[in-house]
């Protein structure tokens, strides 16, 4: 391949931005080329804003009709004291209260139950727009006196129709990787997923496309613990059955306490293909389920990153520079494990967590200088906490750990080696001690970026804490779900533009209640110790663009446009292998920016598959991100090292047949003018020069 001088390269790309705003400039990466023009990728104007109308403009989903038109069918499920009841019939409303948010409207409903010293709050949240409605139930001992034993408590859900089937991905971890699925429920009549680890989103997931009668209902469940969703169909009455919830609960309350239910959400479609459905749930998730940072969704960054432990403040300032020197200005800096202190203020490991103290013989700024380069460079800092978990001498920790009480320490057992102790979220006195030293290293650092890892299965904790009580089943895990909640919540309050990562081991904690405060960025650990595996890569990033508009892809070595073209995400991490790397090819480094700011506007648009997914190793890869209201965006395809042959008819998806469209690569493969018809069913004939190659194409109505 022939180099690029690196100010040609930099002097089309500003000229460039001063032309579109956001587009970009291509280097040819084939032998035969090395040009840099404009016209490398046709450009195209203005940013797309994701639309929100007036949610009075749209008809509640019937789902939501049913729902709020008879309580007494409300699908909630419990026993109490070995009653069984049913929705809330024999209740009596207390209270309820309607208040508008952001794209709909709340409503919270008091119920009382004569027999139950308890009160039930069910909070509705309908977002008519999007077709979707959201619950979850509280029940509240507000007595001076325990209440009875309340046990099973789940929901049973039925949605109607002839043809029922589910399709949806599995969890990371576990062998499975998200790996996609689809069931007949007509044929096979149950379908059962049970989460046991305590960390929800690994080897099972949580959201599911229920395709029933003329239509479907997508289904999330938000319970960051142990879950089972059963569904079960009834040829006789053509009927769909969920059972969902927690475990095991058999527990009574003491006066204050409170139990709660998971997240339940619903997203309704109609007869639409698959394609349509995915983009349904794509605008629930984008619209209503992604928290807005300072009222807007979450920016898309490209980024770079380094572990913490054997890192110092220079050798962080010496990274980023390093990307300045060469014109480019990342828009975040990922600080990972191993910044923080043993009990005795020493250099530990990073699994070595507990303390929350940042290490002063590597930092002695304590951060602050990394944080204050980051802000006056626009760049986000975004550093990684374990909170959760202690891996340090117990006795020596709670001798040395000013304010923390021995008791909140829940002894881990199984697992991986790094279970060690549970920091008992349920006790508001260890969750008040975490959040002010969590707090503590947010402000003396600057940090504006909150990544919170969790790296220990945490059921055997919890069972620990009640153990031999057997009105106090579940309780732990319960008590422990509403905290870890609560600490989340108290940091995005005192940090209203915090920017917040969920990750458990990568993926495993990804539930719709954790989504609806972070973002997923690490998804797997898989590429911890399998950086070249850009076939998983591939198979992982196809399915999750359909249930996670956001999350992150990152290159440990730029090397090829093969690699940083997989990597293209809302979060881009393009690294070098090393601070000092002195083979670093600068060239191909600032022409992936460069690429990824021309797409990164595409990424909150429509989605589409546009190969089957498949875990043959002979097999194409390709995904497209089109916005129709402006008739424009961008397609990837990928020929791996094993794939069969270097041609592929490739057909878009989601044009407007009528509109004329120019498609052209970006390293001069083909430019094509045609309309959207031609383009769906007749597609283009793409012809790779190798293997492995990445293909990035740019979508624009010809003008």
């Amino acid at each position: 391949m022939k180099k690029l001088k690196l100010t040609s390269l930099i002097c089309a790309l500003l000229a460039l931005i001063m032309i579109a705003g956001c587009g970009s400039h291509d280097a040819e990466t084939t032998a035969e080329t090395a040009e840099v023009t404009t016209e490398s990728i046709p450009q195209t104007d203005g940013v797309t804003d994701v639309p929100a109308p007036d949610p009075a403009d749209a008809d509640p989903p019937s789902g939501y009709k049913a729902l709020v038109a008879d309580p007494g069918a409300f699908p909630l499920c419990f026993s109490y004291d070995g009653v069984e009841y049913r929705g809330f019939s024999g209740f009596t409303k207390e209270s309820e209260t309607t208040e508008k948010i952001d794209r709909g409207s709340r409503t919270v409903t008091v119920y009382r139950h004569p027999d139950i010293n308890a009160k039930f709050t069910l909070t509705v949240n309908v977002f008519p727009t999007e077709s979707a409605y959201e619950y979850v139930v509280y029940i509240e001992n507000d007595s001076d006196t325990d209440t009875g034993v309340i046990s099973d408590l789940r929901f049973e859900i039925e949605f109607a129709g002839e043809g029922a089937s589910l399709r949806g991905i599995k969890g990371d971890a576990g062998g499975v990787n998200y790996r996609s699925y689809t069931f007949n429920l007509v044929k096979q009549k149950k379908y059962s997923d049970k989460s046991t680890s305590g960390r929800p989103t690994h080897g099972v997931f949580p959201y599911y496309n229920l395709s029933h009668g003329d239509g479907g209902t997508f289904i999330a469940i938000g319970w960051p613990g142990r879950w089972h969703a059963d569904f079960r169909y009834d040829a006789d009455t053509a009927k769909t059955t969920l059972s969902t919830g927690q475990n095991t609960l058999n527990t009574r309350l003491l006066p204050g306490e409170t139990v709660r239910t998971p997240l339940m959400a619903f997203v309704e479609y109609g007869s639409v293909g698959v394609d349509e459905q995915v983009n349904v749930w794509r605008h629930y998730y984008i619209n209503d389920v992604m928290r807005k940072i300072d009222g807007e969704l979450t920016p898309i960054y490209t980024g770079i990153s380094s572990m913490s432990a054997g890192m110092t403040t220079s050798k962080f300032l010496l990274m980023c520079r390093a990307f300045n020197a060469h014109g480019i200005q990342p828009g975040l800096l990922w600080m990972d494990a191993g910044w923080y202190t043993g009990t005795e203020g020493e250099t530990v490991g990073w699994p070595s967590t507990g303390t929350l103290k940042v290490d002063t013989s590597r930092f002695p700024d304590k951060l602050a200088d990394i944080g204050k380069y980051t802000a006056e460079h626009g760049m986000r800092s975004l550093l990684w906490f374990e909170p959760e978990s202690m891996r340090l001498d117990k006795d020596r920790f709670v001798q040395t750990q000013e304010g923390f009480e021995e008791s909140w320490l829940l002894k881990l057992s199984g697992g991986s080696g790094l279970q060690g102790y549970l920091m008992d979220l349920g006790e508001p006195g260890c969750r008040e001690w975490i959040f002010e030293r969590i707090c503590d290293v947010i402000d003396t650092a600057g940090i504006t970026g909150y990544r919170q890892d969790f790296n220990s299965d945490p059921a055997s904790g919890w069972d620990s804490k009640y153990k031999g009580q057997k009105d106090r089943a579940g309780m732990a895990e319960n008590q422990y779900v509403q905290g870890y909640l609560k600490l989340w919540d108290d940091i995005i309050a005192r940090y209203p533009g915090i920017y917040m990562d969920s990750c458990a081991s990568g993926g495993g904690r990804n539930d719709l209640e954790s989504m609806k405060r972070a973002v997923p960025l690490h998804y797997s650990d898989w590429f911890d110790g399998n950086h070249e595996d850009y076939d998983m890569k591939s198979r992982m990033t196809q399915a999750l663009f359909e249930w996670f508009p956001y999350f992150k892809n990152e290159i440990y070595q730029v090397t090829s446009s093969y690699k940083t073209r997989m990597n293209y995400a809302p979060l881009s991490l393009l690294n070098l292998p090393s601070v000092l790397d002195r083979d670093a090819n600068w060239e191909l480094i600032t022409q992936a920016y460069a690429e990824h700011d021309a797409v990164s506007r595409y990424f909150y648009a429509d989605y589409y598959q546009l190969t089957k997914w498949s875990e043959k190793s002979n097999r194409w890869n390709g995904w497209e991100f089109f916005d129709p209201a402006d008739n424009s965006g961008f397609a990837v395809l990928f020929c791996h090292e094993t794939t069969k042959g270097l041609s592929y008819t490739l057909k878009l998806k989601g044009l407007d047949a009528s509109a004329t469209y120019r498609v052209k690569d970006a390293d001069g493969l083909f430019d094509v003018t045609a309309t959207g018809s031609e383009l769906m069913s007749t597609g283009i004939e793409v012809t790779v020069p190798e293997q492995p190659y990445g293909v990035l194409m740019m979508i624009s109505e010809a003008r």
